[in-house]
């Protein structure tokens, strides 16, 4: 690899570190764990072909099952989500998101958004140099806001 290749890699690291730095920052500020905040967005994001149990939940977060089953357990005393069994044999649960999960899913959408809008553009520049797509990346020509803070 070249040395600018190394430079996007090191580029896209950051931007991605300093992307959910601010969304972490925002979950502790609206009081709750940044770890339910990803559970919440998780199960809102899901694909429509895919069930939301804590299995695909898991997977979707990269965490093991185990992990994954403490995380709901906690969303469930916060009201952020719930259970429900299904299927003939009622072993399959499936999880839903509550009203006050989906009222915390609008409350922290404008901070990740606006982090998004900041740093979107030089990502998208970072992935578009790794790729090897130099017809349309761009150089960047400033550093994102906030440069010199650790990730």
């Amino acid at each position: 690899m070249r040395t600018a290749e190394y430079r996007a890699l090191a580029q896209y690291r950051y931007l991605i570190r300093r992307y959910l730095r601010h969304i972490e920052e925002a979950c502790r500020a609206a009081g709750v764990n940044p770890r339910q905040y990803q559970v919440i967005l998780a199960l809102k994001g899901l694909p429509p072909e895919q069930t939301p149990t804590i299995g695909t939940l898991a997977e979707r977060m990269q965490l093991n099952h185990n992990s994954t089953v403490e995380l709901v357990d906690r969303c469930e005393k916060l009201g952020l989500l719930r259970r429900r069994r299904s299927g003939p044999d009622r072993r399959r649960v499936e999880l839903s998101i509550t009203s006050q999960g989906e009222a915390f899913l609008r409350k922290l959408a404008p901070a990740a958004r606006r982090e998004l809008r900041v740093v979107g553009p030089i990502l998208v520049e970072s992935i578009l140099h790794l790729i090897g797509d130099s017809r349309t990346a761009l150089k960047v020509k400033r550093r994102p806001p906030g440069g010199d803070k650790k990730a």
